[in-house]
């Protein structure tokens, strides 16, 4: 069956278990190094109790099995001096007031034995789970530091995951300047040839209009020389030698 203490003490372990599981809640937080020292002081904090608590209850053990093995020691001495006692007692050298007052204490000391025996048993169940605490809390706080170390690192690789991610994407918008840069220089050209397409098309439109306007002019010419053909003055088809008679003076037959 299992003590108060015992009893307690679970409790306390299994409460003591529960310290350090905010290491991973900390460590989302918007200050994780200073949550990782706190939760690691409280750590500190419950080890340094207990193992001062565990100093008491050694020492307290340690007293309690020694008053248990002196009285169990006082016992055995004293039975065995009571059979001296009684040869005294039966030589009539010692009065018997001296056996009463021996046998009292020897009774007294037999009555308190058995308390002795539980209080030596409990003080060395109370170091004991004490103990297992501590060992249980330095575990904890190995793991602690463990998973410390390696959520530390985990922190560092996402860091420099970010800082890499990043470093591309400045690049990809270097990249894309650098494109949009060379984009502008070839829309310029662009609208430089439009600019010679347009120009080339203004001047084919000027010459449709100069064309439209030359007609009636050569209309007239046309008709006017059908008129010279027609009264025998065109100046169409005559030879070099007519063409210089004419201008002399002459006109040919």
């Amino acid at each position: 069956m299992m003590s108060g203490w015992t009893n307690s003490f679970s409790l306390l372990a299994k409460h003591g278990q529960k310290l350090g599981d905010s290491l991973f809640a900390f460590l989302a937080a918007s200050d994780p190094e200073t949550a990782l020292e706190v939760d690691r002081e409280k750590l500190e904090q419950d080890l340094h109790d207990a193992a001062v608590k565990l100093a008491a209850a050694n020492r307290k053990r340690d007293d309690a099995q020694a008053a248990l093995t002196k009285l169990q020691n006082d016992i055995a001495n004293d039975q065995k001096a009571a059979g001296v006692l009684l040869q005294k007692l039966d030589a009539k050298e010692i009065d018997e007031s001296v056996v009463t007052d021996f046998t009292d204490n020897l009774e007294d000391m037999q009555k308190r034995l058995p308390d002795a025996v539980q209080d030596a048993a409990d003080a060395k169940e109370y170091a004991d789970t004490l103990n297992e605490i501590v060992t249980s809390v330095k575990s904890r706080l190995e793991d602690f530091d463990r998973a410390a170390k390696q959520a530390t690192r985990d922190i560092d690789r996402a860091k420099a995951d970010v800082e890499r991610q990043q470093m591309r994407a400045a690049q990809a918008q270097e990249l894309e300047a650098m494109r949009n840069g060379t984009g502008t220089v070839s829309t310029a050209l662009g609208a430089l040839g439009q600019k010679a397409t347009q120009l080339r098309d203004e001047a084919a439109a000027l010459q449709t209009v100069n064309d439209v306007k030359a007609k009636p002019e050569a209309r007239a010419n046309a008709v006017e020389e059908a008129r010279r053909i027609a009264a025998g003055t065109s100046t169409q088809g005559e030879s070099a030698a007519d063409r210089l008679r004419r201008l002399a003076g002459g006109q040919s037959v």
